[in-house]
């Protein structure tokens, strides 16, 4: 005699086909997973370039020799969150009328100094600047010659190369406000030949 499926049965068997496989769903989470570490790691990412790290590219001779024109660096937006700009470090300037555009200079002078230029050189507080072993040495001193203090939050930045420098020197560079500057230079990622921290 056969039996008849009843209703119930035929419910249970459809709900059941309705179903994915265990297999589909550990496929469909693994998908999920995978979607949501992809935009964990692109905001992150955001973040560090916009917080923490940047590259950026020198442009022309002003930073020669140690940095060459096309040269891709490494740029630390937080470096001044927890320490003070440093006399001689290495900064990205973003003046306020440039929304993209970073000038790369050295720092000689922090808040409260006096420069000078006494003979073509560069003197800080009365004393003779020397970078490395060199002294720095200006043929053109600009605002220098009659001497500059600087204020509060006010620093005063050349080019290594102050031939071919528009730095602080000059009426329209003038001295730079602590919130112009962006980060510390700090690395160079090319070329690979030369590839490394700055000095």
């Amino acid at each position: 005699m056969k039996k008849h499926k009843s209703s119930v049965d035929y419910y249970l068997k459809h709900e059941n086909k309705k179903k994915p496989s265990l297999k589909g769903r550990k496929k469909l989470r693994r998908l999920i997973n995978l979607l949501l570490v992809i935009f964990s790691a692109a905001v992150l990412g955001f973040g560090f370039s916009m917080f923490v790290l940047q590259s950026v590219h020198m442009e022309g001779p002003s930073m020669q020799p140690g940095i060459s024109d096309g040269d891709v660096l490494l740029l630390n937006k937080s470096a001044y969150l927890f320490h003070h700009i440093q006399r001689y470090d290495i900064v990205a300037i973003q003046k306020m009328k440039s929304k993209e555009y970073f000038d790369i200079k050295r720092v000689v002078g922090i808040p409260g100094d006096e420069l000078s230029c006494v003979g073509g050189y560069l003197i800080v507080n009365g004393r003779q600047v020397r970078i490395g072993d060199e002294p720095v040495m200006l043929s053109t001193a600009g605002r220098l010659e009659g001497g500059v203090t600087l204020g509060d939050d006010e620093y005063f930045v050349l080019g290594d190369n102050t031939d071919y420098s528009l730095d602080s020197r000059f009426v329209n560079y003038g001295n730079i406000q602590k919130s112009e500057i962006k980060g510390k230079v700090f690395y160079r990622l090319k070329p690979g030949e030369r590839k490394g921290k700055l000095k």
